[in-house]
């Protein structure tokens, strides 16, 4: 029988660690006060790099950040998931923390950097879920982003996994936007294969609420990542509010 694996709780201390960090580096700079954003979202499926966390089923999720005029930001995100090996293993909740910096270098071109804590309260298995990873990214104009993550220590397995990401978005009329990704998410030593995932959609703000359609798909399924039902093509339409 597999027990349970303790968790700990190097999450929150971790984003307080971040926190501590910039205001000691800021403490001579007066900042101003800081932007809060909030946001509730209803989904028909959480997918994340292409594979569901829903098991292909409705999510609630929930975020509020807090952004500084320096750049820094930090932030907590909650969703509901459904992944389920067989009965040895289960997650039902997903709790992020993060903290990163981004930094105007010119008018048009943005660079950043990030960390998030990913953390599964009440999962159950054999693994350590709760990992750390660790973000580069640039974006041109607001239109055009890369992002390449890496996690050293995946579900607490010591391997280290890579995630390459290209997105972009363009202006439609009638306040419609169109926007599309691809990626390539590197689990090969902690799976011992990699795969591509890509999406694509349309998004509409009405007034304080975001309506999105998209179309997720990858080039395969891997094991202990994914299985051929989770990983496989799949349409999702979700509406976040904002306060």
């Amino acid at each position: 029988m597999i027990c349970p694996k303790k968790k700990t709780d190097r999450y929150g201390q971790l984003i307080w660690i971040v926190m501590l960090t910039a205001g000691l580096v800021l403490a001579p700079v007066r900042l101003p006060a800081a932007e809060f954003n909030g946001y509730v979202s209803l989904t028909t499926d959480y997918v994340y790099r292409g594979v569901t966390r829903s098991d292909g089923h409705g999510a609630v999720q929930l975020g509020a950040d807090l952004s500084f005029d320096a750049g820094f930001y930090v932030g907590v995100w909650a969703s509901t998931v459904d992944i389920g090996n067989n009965v040895t293993s289960q997650r039902d909740r997903e709790i992020n923390y993060y903290a990163g910096y981004s930094y105007e270098w010119s008018d048009r071109w943005i660079i950043g950097g990030s960390i998030v804590a990913y953390s599964f309260p009440g999962a159950f298995g054999a693994l350590d879920y709760d990992h750390e990873e660790f973000s580069v990214s640039l974006s041109f104009d607001d239109r055009l982003w890369f992002e390449y993550s890496q996690s050293p220590d995946y579900y607490g397995t010591g391997t280290r996994t890579h995630n390459y990401e290209l997105f972009a978005e363009w202006p439609l009329a009638a306040r419609l936007s169109l926007s599309t990704g691809i990626g390539q998410f590197d689990v090969s030593e902690f799976a011992g294969d990699s795969y591509t995932h890509w999406q694509v959609g349309i998004s509409r703000p009405l007034n304080r609420l975001d309506i999105d359609l998209r179309y997720h798909d990858t080039s395969r399924w891997v094991p202990r990542i994914s299985n051929p039902e989770r990983a496989k093509a799949r349409v999702v339409l979700s509406a976040r509010f904002q306060f």
